[in-house]
């Protein structure tokens, strides 16, 4: 399996190809591309790499992570699946735009809503779904227990954690998200967080200062 990062939008997000380099099937998590040179970009490499979207996938709706919503479902005509917990950010996401003075189309409603230890597959890959609210009450982290891979959105980052002043932001929920689901899992899985750099579970138990 290979991860293709793309950072995306003003707000510097990690929009994440995921798929199998043999089959050439994969997803998109987070399709934040905000303008057409990202756009481009995304589409350019899944056209050179012959790679196959199955569905897209939002790890939660605040307006960074749902930007591109619209040009992937418009593009691709694969399942946009989330947490329905969000689905008031979704559609609310004209109003969140224009907090930060964006233009915004009319989104899609999402196919599927995932939901805890639902497993998302494609291929021969299989993403299980954990409900890590906290930094949004839909929140979502997907797991490959296969690769030891985690794509955590906003739920962790190396050396912090998603903010909790927003919206619907609960720091007890989300110290309990980290602490007791993403904890479970072996210090060598790899996170793939929504900013910043990757960094493994046992990276963040050792250091990171917010979870001491």
């Amino acid at each position: 399996m290979k991860v293709k990062i793309f950072v995306v939008n003003p707000f510097e997000m990690n929009c994440y190809l995921y798929y199998n380099e043999k089959s050439k099937e994969g997803i998109i998590i987070d399709p934040g591309a905000s303008d057409d040179s990202e756009k481009k970009l995304i589409t350019g490499f899944l056209k050179e790499n012959g790679v196959n979207l199955k569905h897209i996938i939002n790890t939660h709706g605040h307006i960074d992570h749902i930007l591109g919503n619209k040009w992937a479902k418009d593009t691709f005509q694969v399942p946009v699946m989330m947490h329905k917990k969000d689905l008031e950010f979704l559609q609310r996401g004209k109003e969140q735009a224009a907090q930060f003075g964006l233009s915004f189309p009319e989104l899609p409603q999402p196919d599927v809503f995932l939901e805890e230890n639902d497993i998302v597959e494609f291929d021969d890959c299989s993403l299980k779904v954990l409900h890590t609210p906290g930094h949004s009450p839909g929140g979502i982290c997907l797991v490959d227990e296969r690769e030891r891979i985690i794509f955590a959105g906003d739920t962790i980052f190396r050396n912090s954690i998603g903010r909790t002043d927003l919206q619907g932001g609960d720091i007890d929920e989300l110290l309990a998200s980290i602490n007791n689901k993403l904890f479970k899992y072996n210090d060598d899985y790899t996170i793939y967080p929504g900013h910043y750099e990757p960094t493994t579970i046992g990276e963040e138990k050792e250091s990171n200062p917010f979870l001491k």
